[in-house]
């Protein structure tokens, strides 16, 4: 494998210690931290050249990730959110149009858009990301 430079490095322990106690992924923000950086794009761009240079492969959930390490075959522990990325999301949950669901539940939609408001995401994408956890916690009920 590739020689690692001292940031990835860094990163690449912090990881390696994670697997090994079953402790969820870093996010990007103490990644950072951990190698100095302020630079937001930091983080992920040092995991995007770990996975491309064979030490960990990652799953990429909505709001965290998963990693695992090649070595020895340990992963961080799987998030509490495991509602895929977008770019991930299968094209075979349908999203409920927003008019939709107001309609219906005029309550609990004013709940939902409030709460996509609060994280900054578009009221589609997150009622989205609702659909897609509901489908995945219905087919685990068998």
């Amino acid at each position: 494998m590739t020689e690692l430079t001292e940031n990835e490095r860094i990163i690449y322990d912090a990881l390696v210690m994670a697997a090994n106690d079953s402790a969820p992924c870093p996010g990007n923000d103490a990644l950072n931290e951990m190698i100095g950086s302020g630079n937001d794009s930091e983080a992920p761009r040092l995991l995007g050249r770990l996975e491309v240079k064979g030490y960990i492969e990652r799953e990429v959930f909505q709001r965290s990730r998963r990693v695992g390490i090649k070595a020895t075959g340990k992963w961080t522990a799987l998030p509490l959110n495991t509602a895929p990325h977008w770019r991930n999301r299968p094209k075979d949950v349908p999203t409920p149009a927003p008019t939709v669901v107001k309609t219906r539940r005029p309550d609990i939609a004013a709940e939902i858009f409030t709460e996509a408001a609060r994280l900054g995401k578009p009221a589609v994408e997150y009622l989205a990301d609702l659909v897609f956890v509901g489908w995945e916690i219905e087919k685990s009920r068998g």
